[in-house]
């Protein structure tokens, strides 16, 4: 698929700056399909196939940023597709981007609070999540809300980076900042505990090391070859941070604690 470079997310992320195009260059090429995150198509079409998302299926996506990924996903099966963001400017730029897409009939962009989804009951038949997972504290909670609006039977499929954390207070720090915005790390026993816990059957938890660390390694590569450039526009300050906490997250992943997990879990039919 193609898109237009002038996509602006946040005032932290700037998809159209100078050098964040230098960056999304280095990072997916010629898969940038709008992401903010480690996800690239192959993933997309790994959960296509494991959720069996078709024409008749109605997904819900939960944190769907600019929207480029669910724009990907409703062109490759022809599903309807909603996002819920918390970003204004998110929902504003994934809308253009559906329209200039000729997708506005199909995928579609709620802004709100996933926390209080404004949605009725068995609304949807897959709800799907692309590393957002972890901003979210009250993890029960969430799936909570994600149970109630989905079908029975139907799917629930997140994409998350999971962390056994060591004791260090300086990379708890380091990590819990993120890309700038908090997040809480769960393991992947964490995860599978609070999805049973939300009323979840857990049927399947897919564990990627080795890509995982391919796409960190290459946020925290691009972090560093256009380090003066990054300088200028986001301060010393946050551009050294992105350095720091890409490099932790390598190192946690060749210790064996970090990666990044697919979990695929099932609304009980009554």
């Amino acid at each position: 698929m193609s898109q237009k470079e002038s996509i602006d997310y946040s005032e932290l992320h700037q998809l159209d700056s100078p050098a964040n195009r230098l960056m999304r260059k280095d990072i997916w090429g010629s898969q940038d399909i709008g992401q903010q995150s480690f996800i690239t198509p192959p993933y997309l079409d790994e959960l296509i196939r494991k959720t069996g998302i078709d024409a008749g299926t109605y997904v819900l996506d939960i944190g769907s940023g600019v929207g480029g990924p669910a724009i990907y996903i409703a062109q490759k099966t022809g599903c309807r597709i909603m996002g819920i963001e918390i970003s204004d400017v998110g929902v504003e730029r994934a809308r253009k981007f559906a329209s200039d897409s000729g997708l506005s009939d199909r995928a579609t962009f709620h802004l709100g609070d996933a926390m209080e989804m404004p949605f009725p009951d068995k609304t949807f038949d897959v709800i799907i999540s692309l590393n957002v997972i972890n901003v979210f504290k009250d993890k029960v909670g969430l799936f909570q809300q994600v149970l109630r609006v989905l079908k029975p039977n139907g799917i629930f499929a997140f994409l998350s980076g999971s962390v056994d954390m060591p004791a260090d207070p300086e990379v708890i720090k380091r990590m819990s900042r993120g890309c700038l915005i908090t997040e809480y790390y769960d393991t992947a026993g964490s995860y599978k505990t609070k999805l049973k816990q939300a009323g979840f059957r857990v049927v399947e938890v897919i564990e990627y090391v080795e890509d995982c660390r391919v796409q960190v390694k290459l946020w925290g590569d691009a972090f560093n070859k256009h380090y003066d450039a990054i300088v200028k526009e986001q301060g010393k300050e946050t551009t050294d941070h992105h350095v720091k906490y890409f490099d932790t997250y390598v190192s946690l992943i060749d210790e064996g604690r970090a990666g990044n997990y697919l979990f695929i879990s099932r609304k009980p039919n009554s």
